[in-house]
């Protein structure tokens, strides 16, 4: 069972922060080669009234996708999907705080910067988020 203060100590341990709010984090992880992946964990309160942990990444401004196909290339994870915030198209995935060990969460962040990663290159052909 993890708490959102358990989670940040356990992201500031492996990984080098670049921006901290009160219920935010962002940093960058590697992906493929020279490629990397921005990350943002959030706080979040879900429908249930719990806390969650929403971990998204960019993929690219949605003026500038292929919408339909980024649907089709989101709908082959098996976790998470695509959303728009302000114009940005995230991929984002959520996980319950206190229903999950803080060594569960590495594999989320993954899933999540690979998937990301890979519609980004997909749809832009570019490495800029």
């Amino acid at each position: 069972m993890a708490s959102w203060d358990d989670l940040v100590s356990f992201v500031r341990v492996r990984y080098e922060i670049m921006r901290q709010v009160e219920d935010e984090l962002w940093f960058n992880l590697p992906t493929s080669g020279e490629r990397t992946q921005l990350v943002v964990v959030r706080l979040a309160s879900g429908e249930d009234s719990h806390q969650w942990a929403q971990i998204t990444s960019p993929i690219g401004r949605a003026a500038d996708l292929d919408l339909p196909r980024l649907l089709m290339l989101a709908g082959e994870s098996i976790a998470g999907g695509a959303v728009a915030t302000d114009g940005v198209v995230l991929f984002r995935h959520s996980i319950p705080l206190a229903d999950t060990a803080l060594d569960g969460f590495d594999r989320s962040f993954r899933v999540v910067v690979e998937v990301a990663d890979r519609l980004e290159n997909e749809l832009t052909g570019s490495d800029e988020h």
